[in-house]
C-alpha cells in the first residue's frame, strides 16, 4: 500500500574530485542522513542500496522507479580537514527545485565533521518538506485530503496556541482516525491539541486537559512506539505528577528516538532544567538553535531557563530579552528575580509587576491575588526536583517584596491521584522470604517462586492503574540493551576511529607483505565491524528503539504471563485475580477486577 505522506530517496552524493576515501566518506553520508530522517515519524525513507540503483537516472525518472514523492541529492567536498556539503530536495512529480542548502564544517575529526553535516541536513530538511506538503494541503479542498493532510494541518494549527484552533485541530485529527483509525500520529496530534491546553493554558482545567494529553499520548505510543514527541508528553506530566525517575527515563528515551529534532530538543529544555540537568538543557537548546537558526522567538525563553537555576543571571536576562513578545507567564517573574539578584531594582519592580498583572488576568480571573499565592502558582506548575531551585524562586519572591511567602511551599496541586482504597480493611500481601515470596491473598498464604515476571508483576501492584512502558520495565531488570550491546556516541566514535586507524595499518603491513601482522589486523578489524553491525542501525546510527521496544513487548508479555501461570498453580484464586487484572503488550498495567490494596515488603 503507497504512504500517503512524504516519501523520500537519498540519492547517491557526488565527490568533487575526491579520492576512494571520500567517495567511501560520500556513501557513510547517504547511508547516515538516510538513518536520520527515518527517525521523523512523518517521513518514509527509501533504503540507500535502492537508490544506488537509479542514482544516474533524472530525479522525476528515479522518484517513480522507487515509489518516492520527493529525492534528495547532494555533494560532497573534501579537503583536509574540512568537508563541504550541498544538497537540493527535488519534487519527484515535477522535477522542480524546492530546497537547495549549502553547508561547511572545519576543524575536526572527518567522522565529528560527518555527523555534524547530518544531523544538519536532517533537521533542515524534514521541517521544509512537512512546510512544503503543508502548503499544498492548505491549497485543496478539506474534503479531499487524505489522513495524512489532515493530520498535518490540524499540526499546523496547534501552533497558533488558542482553545479555537485547538478544537479546529481536533476536528481535523477526528477527521483523519475515521479514514484510518490506526493512525498513529493522528492520534498523536490529539494528545498534543490537549498538552498544548495543558501546558501553556487554561489553567482552570489542568488536571482533565493533562488526563486526555496523557491517555491518548498512550494509544499512540501503542500504535507507534517510534514517535520521540509522545514520549515527551508523558515524561512531561510525569514530571508535574512528581514521578522524576520515571519521567527522566520517557525524556531519556525521547531524546535517543530522534536526537536531531530541533523542536524537541527544544521542548526538551524545561524538563531537563525541573531534574536538576541544567548544563544539559544548556547543551540541547545550543543545539537547537544550530539547527533551526531560524527558530521562533520561544526558544530564547527556554534557553534562558537554565542559565537562571545556574545562578548565571547576566546570561540568563540577555537571553530572555530576545524572547519579546513569548505569552508564557512566569517569565516576567524570573526575570524580575534575576534583576534584583543584578541589583537592576527598577527593572525588577516593573517586570513583577508586569507577572502580576498577568497572573491577575490569566490565573485568579480578576481576583487580587492572596499573599504568596505567585509563588505558590510558580513553583506548582514549575516541577523542580532540587531543593535548591525551589529556594532560588522563593528567595526571590522575597527580594520582591511578597511577604506572603514565608517557606518553600509544597507543590502538591497536581500530584499523582491516589490508588483506589480496598473495600475491605485487610490489605493482600506480598513479603520477600528467602529465595521467594510469601503472598497473602483472600486470607490464604503461599510461597511462590522469584521470577523475573514476578518482579515486573511487583512493580504493576504497587501502582494500580498506571500504565509502565514494555522498555521500562524490561530496562530496570534487564537494562536497556536487552542483552545486546548498545553502544553509546562516545564508543561509536572510538570503534569508528579504531576501524579507520586498522584499515590504514592494515594497507601498510599488506604493501609491506607482512601476511602475519595483516591477518592480525583482518581478524580484529572483523570483530569490530560485526561489533558495529550488532551495536548500530543503518549507516552507523544507533539501533532503532522501535526494534527494541518490539523485542521487550514480547519478552515482557511471556515472562509476565509465564508468572501468573506459575502463581495459579501454587494459589489458584490469586492466580485468576492476576490473569484477569494485569494488561500486557507495549504498556502493562493492573487494573483490579475489584478492589483491592497490596502490601509489599521486599
Amino acid at each position: 500500500m503507497r504512504s500517503s505522506g512524504p516519501v523520500i530517496a537519498v540519492l547517491p552524493f557526488k565527490v568533487d574530485a575526491g579520492t576512494q576515501a571520500d567517495g567511501i566518506i560520500a556513501h557513510g553520508i547517504v547511508e547516515d542522513l538516510s538513518g536520520e530522517l527515518s527517525r521523523f515519524p512523518a517521513l518514509e525513507v527509501i533504503a540507500p542500496m535502492s537508490g544506488l540503483a537509479v542514482g544516474d537516472l533524472a530525479e522525476t525518472e528515479a522518484a517513480g522507479r522507487l515509489g518516492a514523492t520527493h529525492v534528495l541529492r547532494g555533494r560532497l567536498g573534501v579537503d583536509g580537514e574540512r568537508l563541504r556539503l550541498s544538497a537540493t530536495l527535488v519534487d519527484g512529480h515535477s522535477g522542480a527545485q524546492l530546497w537547495n542548502e549549502r553547508m561547511e564544517a572545519t576543524g575536526g575529526a572527518v567522522f565529528d565533521l560527518q555527523e555534524e553535516l547530518v544531523a544538519r541536513v536532517a533537521a533542515t530538511l524534514s521541517a521544509r518538506l512537512e512546510g512544503d506538503l503543508l502548503r499544498r494541503a492548505r491549497a485543496k479542498p478539506t474534503e479531499s485530503l487524505t489522513a495524512y493532510e489532515l493530520t498535518l494541518r490540524g499540526l499546523a494549527m496547534l501552533r497558533q496556541g488558542t482553545f479555537e484552533a485547538d478544537e479546529a485541530a481536533r476536528a481535523l485529527f477526528a477527521r483523519a482516525l475515521e479514514i484510518d483509525p490506526h493512525y498513529a500520529r493522528a492520534h498523536g496530534g490529539l494528545s498534543l491539541s490537549w498538552f498544548n491546553e495543558w501546558s501553556c493554558q487554561f489553567w482552570d482545567r489542568f488536571e482533565e486537559n493533562g488526563r486526555l494529553a496523557f491517555e491518548h499520548a498512550h494509544r499512540a505510543l501503542e500504535l507507534d512506539d517510534s514517535d520521540a514527541m509522545l514520549h515527551l508528553i508523558i515524561g512531561r506530566i510525569l514530571l508535574y505528577r512528581r514521578e522524576f525517575e520515571r519521567a527522566a527515563w520517557y525524556l531519556d528515551r525521547a531524546l535517543a528516538l530522534c536526537p536531531n529534532d530541533a523542536e524537541l530538543l527544544i521542548q526538551l529544555v524545561l524538563s531537563e532544567v525541573y531534574l536538576g540537568r541544567a548544563e544539559t538543557a544548556i547543551a540541547h537548546a545550543q543545539k537547537a538553535m544550530r539547527l533551526n537558526p531560524y527558530h521562533p522567538n520561544h526558544y530564547f525563553a527556554y534557553a534562558a531557563f537554565p542559565h537562571f537555576v545556574r545562578r548565571d543571571f547576566a546570561r540568563a536576562l540577555e537571553t530572555a530579552d530576545k524572547a519579546a513578545g513569548v505569552p508564557i507567564i512566569d517569565i516576567p517573574a524570573y526575570s524580575a528575580i534575576a534583576c534584583a539578584h543584578t541589583g537592576r531594582w527598577d527593572e525588577a519592580r516593573h517586570l513583577f509587576a508586569l507577572f502580576n498583572e498577568e497572573f491577575r488576568k490569566r490565573i485568579t480571573r480578576g481576583r487580587a491575588p492572596a499573599p504568596g499565592e505567585g509563588c505558590r502558582w510558580v513553583l506548582d506548575v514549575n516541577p523542580f526536583r532540587r531543593q535548591q531551585d525551589i529556594d532560588l524562586v522563593v528567595e526571590g519572591f522575597r527580594m520582591l517584596g511578597d511577604e506572603g511567602v514565608v517557606s518553600a511551599p509544597g507543590a502538591t496541586v497536581h500530584a499523582a491521584p491516589a490508588a483506589a482504597a480496598d473495600a475491605s480493611p485487610a490489605a493482600q500481601v506480598l513479603r520477600r522470604d528467602g529465595h521467594g515470596w510469601r503472598v497473602c491473598f483472600g486470607g490464604e498464604w503461599k510461597t511462590i517462586a522469584d521470577l523475573k515476571g514476578v518482579r515486573d508483576i511487583l512493580r504493576l501492584l504497587a501502582r494500580p492503574g498506571e500504565a509502565f512502558h514494555c522498555l521500562d520495565l524490561a530496562a530496570r531488570q534487564e537494562g536497556a540493551s536487552t542483552g545486546e550491546a548498545v553502544l553509546d556516541e562516545r564508543a561509536r566514535h572510538a570503534v569508528k576511529t579504531r576501524i579507520r586507524d586498522l584499515q590504514e595499518e592494515l594497507a601498510e603491513a599488506e604493501e609491506r607483505n607482512d601476511t602475519g601482522r595483516a591477518e592480525t589486523l583482518r581478524a580484529e578489524l572483523d570483530r569490530l565491524v560485526e561489533e558495529l553491525s550488532r551495536a548500530l542501525g543503518l549507516g552507523g546510527r544507533g539501533r532503532r528503539m522501535g526494534d527494541l521496544a518490539e523485542r521487550a513487548r514480547s519478552a515482557v508479555t511471556w515472562r509476565i504471563r509465564h508468572a501468573i501461570r506459575i502463581i495459579a498453580k501454587a494459589h489458584p484464586s490469586l492466580g485468576r485475580h492476576l490473569a484477569n487484572s494485569i494488561r500486557t503488550g507495549t504498556f502493562c498495567s493492573y487494573q483490579p477486577e475489584r478492589p483491592c490494596r497490596w502490601e509489599i515488603v521486599e
